[in-house]
């Protein structure tokens, strides 16, 4: 197996066999999912308005909805919210496997937004070890941790899409997944313009930025530096002053 296949796999083992992270779920949201009780008068929704309107009284829209702006907002600092994030994407791989394809239709735009983002997290030949439980992934190096969360979102991104292919609206999801992509470059784009033009506009805020910038270059090569010397050494390296004998000692 490649790198890139054993990471996979081992995102998709704490994706789906950790039982200490807990995905948030509401009982509105399972009872969805799950088909209705013998003699209910429960009829399957069969047109779009419908299906949505279930959705948003069952509140799985608005909570897919403020997951994906919460996910959004924790991917600025990933590793400082890394149980979060294990814990949206985790639930939203759930959501792709538990509804069906559509009702889940209605939801692929605020799942995918995070996922999109995250999964360029993933990038060049893995570094990731086997990974099998929660309590490994936070012994994972912080470059380490990043990589596992972009690859729990391509696991969310594939199930999405393998989910909508067998039900024929793979359409629905490339037309999502366009939007999304398109909406992604549009504010990346209008961030550097802004950030190009903040010198003219606001030279103090500027030079506030760029000490700021400065300063997380400086603790980011000092963690790269403790991590290569826990890898190659197993400790933090350090100096201890020689002592000499001195001749009254002898």
């Amino acid at each position: 197996a490649t790198p890139a296949a054993a990471s996979g796999s081992s995102a998709a083992a704490v994706a789906e066999g950790s039982e200490e992270v807990a995905a948030p779920r509401e009982p509105e949201a399972a009872a969805v999912c799950q088909a209705p009780a013998t003699g209910s008068d429960f009829v399957p929704p069969s047109s779009s308005e419908e299906c949505l309107e279930l959705l948003r009284r069952s509140r799985v829209h608005w909570f897919a909805v403020r997951l994906s702006f919460q996910a959004r907002s924790f991917l600025a600092r990933p590793t400082q919210h890394l149980i979060r994030l294990v814990s949206i994407f985790r639930f939203f791989t759930g959501l792709a496997d538990m509804l069906p394809a559509k009702l889940l239709v209605h939801v692929l735009e605020p799942v995918l937004s995070p996922a999109h983002r995250a999964s360029a997290f993933v990038w060049g030949v893995s570094r990731l070890p086997d990974v099998t439980s929660l309590e490994e992934v936070l012994n994972l190096t912080n470059g380490q941790q990043t990589e596992f969360l972009g690859t729990l979102a391509q696991a969310c991104m594939d199930a999405l899409s393998a989910k909508m292919q067998e039900a024929g609206m793979g359409a629905e999801f490339t037309k999502a997944l366009n939007k999304v992509r398109k909406a992604v470059e549009k504010q990346r784009f209008k961030r550097a313009q802004e950030r190009r033009l903040k010198p003219i506009r606001d030279p103090q805020g500027a030079a506030v930025m760029k000490k700021a910038k400065n300063r997380r270059k400086q603790e980011s090569k000092k963690r790269k530096v403790q991590e290569t010397i826990l890898k190659t050494k197993g400790a933090k390296g350090g100096l201890r002053a020689k002592t000499h004998r001195s001749l009254v000692d002898a």
